[in-house]
């Protein structure tokens, strides 16, 4: 059994099949995180507004703490690998002039809640190929928050406008399974508990155990179903591949006969 609590398995990423988990995961990851670096947290909103009025609605909520390993989720410039997914740690956040200076304290987790995205962050990627920005460090990138527009219709079938300002960065210190897929992680934690609402498949758990460079730096987070492995992924597949079989053998036997 590693030693959880120091490297390289102190800083394991999990890879599960369940969003709650991942939620759950990423969120005490981020509070450890803060217990160690003394940084704060941030609860950072979107913000969003309906049409031209600017009328402010119901906000959706991101953790953000300097220090923080975290992942892009929007495009920055594909041409430097900076892409969805990108993963790297925040720097320093600055945040926007907006904000008051009697910041709200949530008083059971001790989190900063701001009202606006930060005017912007600085993000480090692991890996990186951009020159750098004047002022600031080698591999270091400014992120300012998003900018998208989408259409709802309500029960009265009344359409409404919503322009959103949302920082695209999220904790990446837990993955679901369909979301690691093209990541390489050093050291990771697998959960194949089968989710409560449909069916893990063998191509998830693929996915999931090859997401590292070899079996030694993969531990399984609790046990799972061994139909899982011992069952054919793909009925289908199977037959396919048992008709392949045969035209194969029927191939070198003609030839062979040919040959003769």
């Amino acid at each position: 059994m590693p030693d959880w609590d120091s490297p390289p398995w102190d800083n394991v990423v999990l890879v599960t099949p369940r969003h709650g988990v991942r939620n759950q995961w990423n969120t005490a990851a981020v509070r450890r995180h803060c217990r160690k670096s003394g940084q704060r947290m941030y609860i950072c909103q979107a913000e969003d507004t309906e049409g031209r009025d600017d009328g402010a609605l119901g906000l959706e909520e991101h953790i953000i703490v300097a220090g923080m390993t975290t992942k892009q989720t929007g495009k920055i410039a594909t041409e430097a690998d900076l892409a969805n997914g990108t993963r790297g740690k925040i720097v320093d956040i600055s945040l926007d002039p907006r904000e008051p200076t009697d910041l709200t304290i949530d008083p059971e987790t001790g989190a900063t809640m701001l009202r606006y995205p930060p005017a912007v962050v600085l993000f480090k990627p692991d890996n990186c190929s951009f020159p750098p920005f004047e002022g600031l460090d080698s591999g270091v990138l400014p992120i300012v928050p998003s900018k998208m527009g989408f259409s709802i219709q309500t029960g009265d079938h009344t359409k409404h406008l919503i322009h959103r300002r949302q920082l695209a960065i999220t904790p990446a210190y837990a993955f679901t399974d369909y979301k690691s897929h093209g990541q390489t992680l050093e050291y990771v934690l697998i959960d194949l508990e089968k989710p409560p609402t449909h069916k893990l498949t063998p191509f998830s758990a693929y996915v999931a155990l090859s997401r590292s460079r070899g079996r030694d730096r993969i531990r399984l987070l609790r046990g799972f179903e061994t139909s899982l492995f011992t069952t054919h992924p793909s009925e289908d597949l199977r037959r396919e591949d048992a008709r392949l079989d045969v035209l194969t053998a029927e191939t070198k036997r003609s030839r062979s006969l040919q040959s003769a």
